[in-house]
């Protein structure tokens, strides 16, 4: 059956027959040694590794899968979880499935999810068995659908890598924010207008400061990562908003910042962004919903009222 035609397409190409059977491999350790993964893309060999045979016992079923979790404090992590489970009837069944024949009908290019799904035999080995495919080269739902259905025990999670830290969680900010001073300024030729700073909308304030890796500050948009952040304090606030009525136009310059300031409404429901950088050009940019970015000059007051 040709798949539903959602976004682009292309023709199911002919897939090359896979023959043989999975390698197998001794002295499984984890799916942190043995499976390990760093994004949410399916293994490349799932599609095209031989199919599971008769010779190979598979006792147990490993389910290798990234997940989000949320700590006490706030703080969030990739986790790598490996999971197992111990009844294969219908996993295996639909294993063993043949692939279809490839359709002459359009398929969508996007790849539905894959599992991280090796097998192992009561001596500890292991193998990653092929995967049966549909018409349109992706795996079939008889197989997505015995994954789901294991009733898989966690035996070990290894954290990937911080998706957010409990300080960035508690004062509302992202982890990771754009430099986009640096973006827009880029191209000398067409710099961003000189014009007033103003603050993005009545409701309260909230600036989360980043700070840019030197390995960042080389690429066409820089990165920053969280550093501290509030809510302003209406006093603070008052203040911020009569330095940004004093700045005068920016002077022209190409360095990048070490750090920079974001400071946007608290309940993120519109208005301008502003963005500062703390040091080296020290620019302000404004970045309005409607109409042109502009840029100011900051000046020593404005970055006292911004440092922490």
């Amino acid at each position: 059956m040709a798949e539903e035609p959602l976004g682009r397409q292309e023709t199911a190409q002919p897939r090359t027959a896979t023959t043989g059977t999975p390698k197998v491999r001794s002295g499984w350790t984890s799916c942190a040694v043995d499976a390990p993964m760093e994004f949410s893309v399916p293994p490349p060999e799932a599609l095209t590794a031989p199919r599971l045979g008769i010779d190979f016992a598979a006792a147990t079923a490993v389910h290798c899968q990234l997940e989000t979790k949320k700590r006490a404090d706030g703080r969030e992590d990739l986790v790598l979880t490996e999971g197992r489970a111990t009844d294969l009837t219908a996993l295996l069944a639909a294993l063993r499935l043949p692939d279809l024949t490839p359709t002459p009908d359009l398929c969508t290019l996007e790849m539905p999810w894959v599992p991280n799904l090796l097998l192992l035999d009561r001596q500890n080995r292991w193998v990653r068995p092929g995967l049966p495919v549909t018409g349109c080269g992706k795996p079939r739902a008889e197989v997505s659908n015995a994954v789901r259905g294991l009733r898989l025990t966690t035996v070990s999670e290894k954290v990937v890598r911080q998706l957010k830290s409990a300080g960035a969680a508690a004062s509302g900010c992202q982890q990771d924010w754009s430099d986009v001073i640096a973006a827009e300024t880029r191209d000398p030729t067409a710099p961003p207008r000189s014009g007033r700073v103003s603050i993005p909308s009545p409701a309260p304030l909230r600036v989360c400061v980043f700070r840019v890796p030197a390995q960042e500050q080389q690429t066409a948009q820089p990165t920053g990562t969280f550093e501290y952040g509030s809510v302003l304090p209406r006093q603070r606030r008052a203040a911020i908003e009569r330095a940004f009525a004093a700045l005068l136009p920016a002077t022209r310059c190409s360095a990048v910042a070490e750090r920079f300031a974001v400071l946007q409404a608290a309940d993120v429901t519109g208005g301008d962004v502003v963005y500062v950088e703390l040091d080296r050009c020290r620019r302000v940019l404004t970045t309005p919903v409607y109409g042109p970015p502009t840029l100011a000059q900051a000046n020593d007051a404005l970055i006292a009222l911004l440092e922490k």
